[in-house]
């Protein structure tokens, strides 16, 4: 899995473990790993030690890291990556879309969040991620301007819809959860959208929502930007 990033070149023959991603924050890196479902951080030493790698010095730490299975060795020098997304400006809730509830509309995202609960609930974020991600890859048609003024309208009337429909299904609004069945809700209208997962510091919270390059769907401008990304997928 595969996050937009902003690269540092590494020189060493060490690489990031899959399903692992990480941000700044307030001076600090933060961690996700997709796999176990958990953020993390590391103890300043190691800390001090990753920065390291990510200027591609060697020192003393690069076997903890390992240990740790934060790096792996690697045939290749690979560059260590931070996670980066495009700077929202515009929202869907906050812009003006026209769009109308319907009930086929409503029994979709029904089944949609019925359907993304419980697969959260017995199967691990990784496996849900990938479920979802590879649904909208085979959705996705062949050629698509994302930046086309028809498809951005699109992309707020579909959400719109499904914001609309979601106050019909008796189950609480979770970020995680409604970025799932939305993303999985605009792929059967061959709409591709991504989710980003970001955090913040003092006191740390997490949340995601679901975004187009600067266009975030389900979440206001403020609160989007609010949040340091971590993770997009």
């Amino acid at each position: 899995m595969r996050c937009a990033s902003l690269v540092f070149e590494a020189t060493l023959p060490y690489a990031l473990r899959d399903d692992l991603s990480f941000c700044r924050v307030d001076g600090h890196l933060v961690f996700i790993d997709i796999r176990d479902d958990r953020y993390f951080r590391l103890p300043d030493r190691l800390e001090r030690s990753f920065d390291a790698c990510i200027d591609g010095h060697a020192n003393n730490d690069i076997d903890v890291l390992l240990a740790r299975n934060i790096l792996v060795p690697t045939p290749d020098e690979l560059p260590i990556k931070i996670a980066k997304s495009q700077h929202p400006v515009r929202s869907a809730i906050e812009e003006s879309a026209s769009s109308e509830v319907h009930f086929k509309g409503v029994l979709d995202v029904f089944a949609l969040v019925f359907s993304i609960r419980r697969q959260l609930r017995s199967k691990s974020l990784k496996s849900v991620v990938s479920a979802v991600t590879a649904f909208r890859q085979r959705k996705q048609p062949s050629q698509m301007s994302l930046r086309d003024g028809g498809v951005d309208e699109l992309l707020c009337q579909a959400s719109t819809e499904f914001r609309l429909a979601r106050a019909y299904v008796p189950v609480e609004n979770i970020c995680l959860l409604d970025s799932l069945a939305m993303v999985k809700f605009l792929a059967r209208r061959k709409l591709h959208a991504n989710i980003v997962f970001g955090v913040t510091s003092h006191p740390f919270s997490a949340h995601c929502w679901v975004q187009v390059e600067d266009l975030v769907l389900n979440d206001t401008v403020g609160h989007a930007r609010a949040h340091t990304p971590i993770l997009v997928v």
